[in-house]
């Protein structure tokens, strides 16, 4: 049996031709290619489907289309259902965001040491790193593109921020 688990949920329509926007709760999972299974959660369970077209419209907004559903009336049917795939599609940081990471130092590539893990806060995308520096509390999103290292001995998190991140919480 394939394990899958939740890409995101279905929020509206697009178009007249089938297609329809997805709300993505993953990080790091790039879009669906051609004849790529997808599966909808329907009221018997999961139903297997395969992509015709998908493309990401924000980082966490994509546009799908699948095979099969051809008008706007059989895209509006689909509306507030999940699309799972495969488990193993998604790539990721394999240690999860836990209170376990508290007391971990984080040091960034460009920025050097920019403290310690305080707390993790759990949001619909991802979980967020609290990181206190003299008093200042710096928000770091828990995602492949950002983190990039987890030493569990040394205790440490090597991150790559995105140009600005670490400043708007240093400098106010």
């Amino acid at each position: 049996m394939i394990d899958l688990k939740v890409l995101g949920t279905i929020t509206r329509s697009h178009g007249l031709k089938g297609a329809f926007k997805v709300n993505i709760y993953a990080a790091g999972v790039q879009p669906l290619e051609t004849e790529e299974p997808v599966f909808i959660q329907l009221q018997g369970g999961p139903v297997p489907f395969f992509v015709e077209e998908c493309s990401a419209a924000s980082h966490n907004i994509w546009t799908m289309k699948i095979e099969d559903v051809d008008t706007l009336e059989h895209a509006e049917r689909f509306v507030g259902n999940d699309i799972l795939i495969e488990e193993a599609r998604f790539i990721g940081i394999k240690t999860d965001a836990t209170e376990e990471l508290i007391g971990f130092v984080v040091t960034d590539f460009e920025k050097g040491e920019i403290g310690s893990v305080v707390g993790i806060l759990e949001t619909a995308q991802h979980p967020v790193l609290e990181i206190e520096k003299d008093d200042k509390l710096i928000l770091v999103p828990w995602v492949d593109a950002i983190v990039k290292n987890i030493d569990n001995e040394k205790r440490s998190i090597k991150i790559e921020a995105p140009d600005g991140l670490i400043d708007l919480y240093i400098n106010g």
